[in-house]
This record gives structure tokens, C-alpha cells and sequence, in this order.
């Protein structure tokens, strides 16, 4: 970027996307309430969270999540909401996998390792390794561009990097509310061998490209309006060389989509011949003020607007109920 676009982003189209946040929120009396609500979520988290769970590292079936010192108390959170439903015997299948974004300071890891010991931390380094070695920028040039521009991306790459078996990831603001069936169904499935994966539902289709560009490079088109907040899937189904296509098909055809990475997991997902898709009533992607006081459905994914719920009123209902 020249001296001067850095300027205009920093004097102009920076605090312009600021106020736009803080008008998003209801204002900057709202804004600033909805912030110290989720320092008082981390603060808890940190200091006074506890997972009571038989998941352990040689858990059979892998939930991933994507983390850093920005969401670690909403991981944290994710984790223990999942767990808080599950039998001793459910809970023993899974272990639990925290993905550094690269961000994640000496001081958490310290905070994950002597609280959260069952909790697997996969540091930046290490994954930046296994990117080398297993999608060198030789073979894999857009890949490698994409995880260090976007980091969505990395939800797709980073958990399946070598990996073979049951895999799921979760993304971090997200709260169970109840036992998720449709979820524990999947890993029954996946159990008898059955080629599947799972998937939830987003509130409308975002993957920033028309119907018409997504059908001229996958002709069968896409049938769900997937959400990659939380899916599940067999590492050995992730094609790391055909995502690699895709991506330079998209880009080189019809330009670059924030949402390009939630398209191809939607792609990846429909391949499946045993696809189970949750409920978008149990499974909701951005829940309203009455679902989140009724505690209505299964799991909430606060995406855009209804953060203000997570941050103010959900996360204390996990451990006041």
C-alpha cells in the first residue's frame, strides 16, 4: 500500500468503519456496555471457568477450534457449553484442540496449561511447519496467499494438515444449550464406516459470488446455505490440490470473496453421500432476543448483531442455569 492509501486508511476509512461498528451496536453508550460485558466474560473465563469433561487427547473424534487472546474466552466457552451436555461416556470420544491464530500471548498459554491441561494447544509455529511440509508455497501458491490474507481460511486448512478420522470444527462464539443430537448422530454414523459429514445452516446464502459464476466452475451448483461456523467431516475427504483449483478457478474467473472459504466447505460438505444438515431451528445462526431468552433450540452462532446477546446476557445463563 503507497504512504498515501495507508494514510486514508488510517485517517479516514479506519475510524469510518469504527463508527459504523459502534452504530451496528446501538450506539457508543451500548457499544461501550457490550465491551466491558465481554471483559467480564474473559475475566471469568480465565480465572473461574471450569470443564468438567472425560475428553482427553486420545479422543477418537477431534473438535477444533481457531483461537487466539482476542477469542480465547469464547473458546473456552464453546468448549465448556458442548461438554456440560454430554455423558461421561459421550465425552470420552472427543478430545479438544485449540489452534493458535498466531496471536495467543505466553501469559494464556500459561493460563490453558495449568487450568485446561485436556486441552490440546497447537502453536503457530508448529502449524506454520506443517504447512510447509505438507502444502509447500511450490505447489500450493494460492493456498499459502490465503492463509496468511484471510483467516477464515485457516479454519479449512489448519485442523486436517496430515490428519485422518473424525474431525470437527467449531467456530469460538458459538454456545450449546442442550445435548446436540443431530451432531451426535453424525459420529454414530461415522462410526459403521459410512462416508458422511455434517453440517449447520446459515441465516442466508454468503459466498459472495452469483449463482450463475459458482455453476460455471461447479456445475452442480450448491444445494445448502451452509455455515462454516461448525462442521464435521473426515480429514482424509479435505483434497487440499482440488481446494487449491478452486480457488485460483474463482479468483482468476471472477475476482476474490471473503466468504470463498465457507463456499468451498460447502462444496466439500455436498460431496458427501451421507450428509446429515442440522436443523436451522435447533441450529441457529444468529439468534433474536426472544430465541436467546427463551434459550430457544440447540446451539447459537453469534454472528453480526447478536453479539450484543452473547456478550450481555447468553455466556451468564451458561453458568447461572
Amino acid at each position: 500500500m503507497s504512504l498515501i492509501g495507508k494514510l486514508l486508511y488510517k485517517f479516514y476509512y479506519q475510524p469510518k468503519s469504527q463508527r459504523a461498528v459502534v452504530e451496528k451496536f446501538g450506539g457508543k453508550k451500548k457499544y461501550q456496555k457490550m465491551l466491558a460485558a465481554e471483559a467480564e466474560m474473559k475475566k471469568y473465563a480465565l480465572e473461574a471457568l471450569t470443564i468438567k469433561s472425560n475428553f482427553h487427547p486420545a479422543g477418537e473424534f477431534k473438535i477444533n477450534l481457531l483461537t487466539g487472546d482476542r477469542f480465547i474466552h469464547q473458546s473456552l466457552f464453546c468448549v465448556y457449553s458442548f461438554f456440560k451436555f454430554l455423558t461421561p461416556e459421550e465425552s470420552a470420544q472427543f478430545s479438544v484442540n485449540f489452534y493458535s491464530d498466531g496471536t495467543l500471548s505466553d501469559e494464556v498459554v500459561s493460563v490453558l496449561k495449568a487450568r485446561f491441561p485436556q486441552i490440546q494447544l497447537v502453536s503457530y509455529s508448529d502449524t506454520k511447519d506443517a504447512l510447509r511440509k505438507y502444502l509447500p508455497e511450490t505447489l500450493f501458491p494460492r493456498l499459502n496467499q490465503k492463509v496468511a490474507a484471510i483467516p477464515l481460511f485457516k479454519k479449512l486448512i489448519y485442523p486436517h494438515l496430515n490428519q485422518s478420522g473424525g474431525s470437527a470444527f467449531f467456530d469460538s462464539d458459538m454456545l450449546f444449550l442442550k445435548k446436540p443430537v443431530a451432531f451426535l448422530n453424525w459420529i454414530e454414523q461415522f462410526k459403521t464406516g459410512k462416508i458422511t459429514a455434517f453440517c449447520i445452516l446459515d441465516v442466508h446464502r454468503s459466498y459472495g459470488y452469483s449463482e450463475e459464476s459458482i455453476r460455471k466452475i461447479w456445475p452442480g451448483g450448491i444445494i445448502h446455505n451452509i455455515n462454516s461456523g461448525m462442521y464435521g467431516i473426515d480429514s482424509r475427504q479435505i483434497d487440499f490440490g482440488a481446494i487449491e483449483n478452486l480457488v485460483v478457478d474463482f479468483e482468476d474467473k471472477f475476482g476474490s470473496q471473503y466468504y470463498l472459504e465457507q463456499m468451498i466447505t460447502a462444496m466439500i460438505l455436498e460431496k458427501s453421500p451421507d450428509l446429515i444438515v442440522a436443523s436451522p431451528h435447533e441450529y441457529i445462526v444468529m439468534p433474536g432476543p426472544e430465541q436467546v431468552r427463551a434459550q430457544t433450540g440447540t446451539l447459537h452462532h453469534y454472528v453480526n448483531e447478536s453479539k450484543a446477546f452473547y456478550f450481555l446476557e447468553s455466556w451468564r445463563l451458561q453458568i447461572t442455569a
